[in-house]
């Protein structure tokens, strides 16, 4: 990232350049190596450098030497000795400063990505939602550097930094300190475009609304796509801004929200006393109704785009063999035609688990349509006799209960697949959906000729859906068997890496790199043979991303994925969560969404959906999510466990506190139920009782590999940073998946200014 001063002006001329870079380089030489020139801006030289010390990437910034001299090295390193005391996680801390070889220089991280005012110049406007969280989290440093007596006065999009989708703002106590030497130097401390009137005015008497004043233009920019106040001169910029009010951004874009133009406004009065009283009076205003209305018209607009679309759910079909040993069979073959449908992108299907809750039911197809969101219901039956198998299958309009299709197939065992593609043909006839000749291409392909290999393989299915260690082992067991009598089954080989995955989760107590690696290469394999098999990308993508660390990589694959079956719920899962970790919130709550409605029914996929909210610090909606998981399934952990972590981050400790500490006393994961407790304990003060229950784990959590990431949670909480950080790192080494939402969990807030922590990101690739 290019971590400008000022606004990011074209380099100097190359003598010069090279003169000051080989003059510092010489000075800093003992503890700094110098790379190359990032940029610079009105006040200083940007060069990225090499800490020796810490193994990690800095920038380091150079005070042009006349302003220097003019401002005073002294008085320059006290002022940003004060800023460097701020520690916030949307502040850029300050690693470093000092003189040396009358040069004062400065020394903050280097963070790959870009400063909010190149996203400006690439894409003008904002999204409505990226402009108020960008803002917010600004309004939340300010409001915290404020209270620590330290104003930024320039605060501008050059300034601010996107890391991972947040805003870290960059250069406190720059200003000031170059504002002390005013009366000597006649410097303008601000940027014009965003000074507030008293700064132009050259009061004595600027305070922290200044700032504010300041945050008000940035925001109208990102909502509007230019500053609030224009002119071709520096006069005219702010004889326009003395002239004029605080312009409306909604007579510019009507899809601001009233309240949201009323807060920019009032951020943007000419008078320090009509203003905000405080940066965080500021955020709570733009946090209101309005914002929330912003969400809910975009979740209704997605609503009425799917509902609208082709869609049909599979209900299980029925075992009508004699041997109810045979249930695996008809369950495959649901599942089998679920896969067949999904690979037709005009096509909206509802996902395998939701439409397994339907197994066995009584209810009517109506109320099963409504609950599902789809226009069509297909229920059917198979029974198997030997070599032979009898499917029927009817489609039915839920409305009318009128049947839109129906027939029976009395087919040998090896002609199953002509079976399937012949259902999933004439429901999109039936549906009048188009099928595109790719389509029609890979539903018509047949998966294997082989008989025994596809019954070994509907076996392995039914196992690993089943979710537990045994089960999925025995999955892998009979996907290995249908490999072996069938060497070119890709499918198999991609259920195969799905296992494997599986076991990484959390299913196994072996560590989650050893699966991620055979995951991979049985992906590998089965796109070697299929390369159209989007089960396989969306293993290998996932593989990439937690083994490998590939982000590129791993984002390629699933977009590959999604394109070739977008019904695909796994693909928009595993996508939204690894979007959510590189701080892409609003793509990754529009992926989970997507998820929930293929899958409205499936506790995990919900509990996702939680989960995604939680990183994007939605904490009212992911506490909503979580509870509605919980209401169907009140025994997954999963979902309560990230409950705490959103009762914890709202600042509800105690609500989080009654709660686990009734589940403790219930059977079962205990040990993650008490480190949970310890958290919750440590987060609410009660530090005595939270290290009474970590010297009670201690030696569990020494011998279980998986505990890692929740005991770094618990030191965190405690300020035992070096603890907390032993425990991050052998969760790296492990690749616990938890841990690539490095960047954007809420609870890891304080570690994010430790030199430590830059070196974990980078480790992750996430630098």
């Amino acid at each position: 990232m290019l971590l400008e001063s000022g606004g990011g002006q074209p380099v100097g001329p190359v003598s010069v350049v090279a003169e000051l870079f080989d003059r510092l380089s010489a000075a800093l030489s003992s503890r700094y190596r110098l790379e190359r020139e990032l940029g610079q801006g009105g006040m200083a030289k940007v060069f990225l450098a090499h800490d020796l010390k810490y193994e990690r990437a800095v920038a380091v910034k150079v005070l042009r030497p006349d302003l220097a001299a003019e401002v005073g090295p002294a008085r320059f390193l006290r002022e940003i000795q004060i800023a460097a005391r701020l520690h916030h996680p949307h502040i850029l801390p300050l690693y470093d400063s000092d003189q040396v070889d009358g040069l004062v220089y400065y020394v903050m991280p280097y963070i790959e990505g870009e400063t909010l005012r190149q996203r400006l110049d690439r894409e003008r406007q904002l999204p409505v939602g990226d402009a108020l969280q960008i803002a917010r989290e600004i309004a939340d440093a300010l409001s915290y550097a404020h209270s620590c007596n330290v104003i930024h006065r320039d605060i501008k999009p050059a300034n601010i930094l996107l890391d991972a989708g947040h805003a870290v703002v960059a250069d406190f106590g720059v200003a000031r300190a170059v504002g002390a030497g005013d009366s000597t130097t006649g410097h303008i401390v601000g940027t014009p475009g965003y000074m507030s009137p008293e700064q132009i005015d050259g009061s004595q008497y600027v305070d922290g609304r200044t700032d504010i004043y300041s945050l008000g233009c940035v925001l109208f920019e990102m909502l509007v796509g230019e500053a609030p106040f224009k002119g071709s001169t520096l006069t005219s910029v702010i004889a326009n801004r003395l002239a004029s009010p605080a312009p409306s951004p909604r007579s510019y874009r009507e899809l601001v929200p009233e309240a949201v133009d009323a807060a920019v406004r009032k951020a943007m009065a000419t008078m320090p006393a009509d203003r905000y009283t405080s940066a965080g009076q500021f955020a709570e205003a733009l946090g209101t109704s309005a914002t929330v209305a912003i969400a809910v018209g975009a979740a209704q607009a997605m609503v009425k785009e799917v509902v609208s679309a082709k869609s049909v759910a599979v209900l299980p079909f029925e075992n009508m063999s004699t041997d109810p040993e045979n249930e695996y069979f008809s369950d495959g073959i649901t599942d089998d035609i679920i896969a067949q449908l999904s690979k037709i992108s005009a096509l909206k299907v509802i996902s395998r688990t939701s439409s397994m809750q339907y197994k066995k039911t009584t209810k009517k197809i109506a109320a099963i349509a409504e609950e599902l969101g789809v226009a069509a219901v297909l229920e059917g039956s198979v029974r198997k006799a030997g070599p032979r198998v009898r499917i029927v299958a009817h489609l039915v309009d839920p409305k009318t209960e009128q049947h839109l299709w129906g027939d029976t197939f009395d087919r040998q065992l090896t002609d199953i697949f002509e079976v399937q593609s012949e259902v999933a043909q004439q429901i999109t006839g039936a549906l009048s959906v188009a099928l595109s000749p790719e389509e029609k291409q890979r539903v018509e392909k047949k998966a294997t000729q082989d008989a025994d290999a596809y019954n070994l393989y509907l076996l392995g299915r039914f196992h690993a859906n089943k979710w537990s260690e045994a089960d999925v082992l025995k999955g892998i067991e009979c996907f290995e068997g249908a490999i072996a009598k069938d060497p070119n089954f890709a499918v198999a080989y991609a259920g195969l890496a799905d296992a494997y995955e599986l076991l990484s989760i959390g299913f196994s107590s072996r560590p989650p790199v050893e699966w991620l690696a055979k995951a991979k290469t049985a992906a590998l394999k089965a796109l070697e043979m299929d390369d159209s098999l989007a089960e396989a990308h969306t293993s290998l993508a996932y593989a990439r991303w937690l083994g490998d660390l590939d982000w590129p990589g791993a984002e390629k694959e699933f977009k590959r994925a999604l394109e070739l079956k977008g019904s695909y719920v796994m693909a928009h899962e595993w996508y939204a969560e690894y979007l959510a970790a590189l701080g892409r919130h609003e793509e990754a709550v529009a992926e989970i969404k997507r998820a929930q409605q293929l899958d409205p029914l499936a506790v995990p996929v919900n509990r996702a959906v939680g989960w995604v909210l939680y990183f994007a610090r939605r904490y009212d909606e992911a506490i909503d999510e979580l509870q509605k998981t919980l209401n169907m399934n009140p025994d997954f952990l999963g979902a309560r466990l990230v409950l705490w972590w959103a009762w914890v981050a709202k600042g509800w400790p105690d609500v989080a506190m009654a709660d686990i500490r009734k589940e403790v006393e219930r059977p079962g994961l205990r040990t993650v139920k008490k480190l949970m407790l310890a958290y919750v304990c440590a987060a609410a003060g009660n530090k005595e009782e939270a290290n009474g229950l970590l010297w009670e784990l201690e030696s569990k959590l020494a011998g279980d590999n998986r505990m890692a990431l929740l005991a770094a949670l618990v030191y965190t909480a405690l300020d035992m940073k070096d603890r907390a950080f032993q425990e991050l790192y052998r969760a790296h080494e492990l690749r616990e998946p938890g841990l690539m939402f490095l960047k954007v969990a809420p609870w890891l807030d304080p570690l994010r200014s430790d030199p430590r922590y830059g070196v974990l990101v980078e480790k992750l690739g996430l630098g």
